[in-house]
């Protein structure tokens, strides 16, 4: 087995770094671009990104997300973060999985402005490794003997399987735990 207890992390990659974040070391963890007045928990370094951008927040072992509608917002699941009623501040329930776009507008785009996000609440034995996928137009991964082929990925895409995960990026594909790849 690969992956041992429960801890909930933020996986986030920026500029081609990938930084995980073990959110269960604190209950509230302030998310956004650090200034002089402004010294935000997890910092975020593209100008996309506001001061004050969000939180994560622990409440009786369920993580939520809220979103403070900065000028580019943040898009989760693929889905653009609204405000709500009277423009209030809408808590997220977080599961396994989700997904998270910080500064890319309402169409989710990722390029080298916005930080990418997954939230995960398990760990995998072995560190985050990089492979250059640049160029690639098929992609096959493998985990638990099983191959998995994507033609065309789209940046952004997760696998997922209980051994391993791997992220591609486009021109960076990011493993961890029992996952290998190649392509073509």
């Amino acid at each position: 087995m690969m992956y041992g207890k429960k801890e909930n992390s933020l996986v986030l990659i920026e500029k081609g770094q990938l930084t995980t974040y073990s959110l269960d070391n604190k209950v509230s963890w302030e998310i956004g671009r650090p200034s002089k007045e402004n010294n935000p928990d997890i910092k975020l370094h593209s100008s996309t990104v506001s001061r004050k951008h969000g939180k994560f927040h622990n409440v009786d072992g369920i993580w939520f997300y809220l979103d403070y509608n900065g000028k580019n917002g943040t898009v989760y699941n693929h889905r653009h973060i609204d405000v709500g009623i009277h423009g209030r501040i809408k808590p997220i329930m977080l599961k396994d999985g989700d997904v998270f776009v910080f500064g890319g507008g309402e169409e989710e785009v990722i390029n080298h402005k916005t930080i990418w996000g997954l939230f995960v609440d398990k760990t995998f034995d072995g560190n985050w490794r990089t492979v250059d996928t640049q160029g690639y137009k098929q992609i096959t991964f493998i985990s638990e003997g099983k191959p998995i082929t994507l033609s065309a990925p789209q940046k952004g895409t997760v696998i997922e399987k209980d051994t391993g995960i791997a992220i591609y990026m486009g021109d960076l594909t990011y493993m961890t735990g029992d996952m290998d790849m190649f392509g073509s």
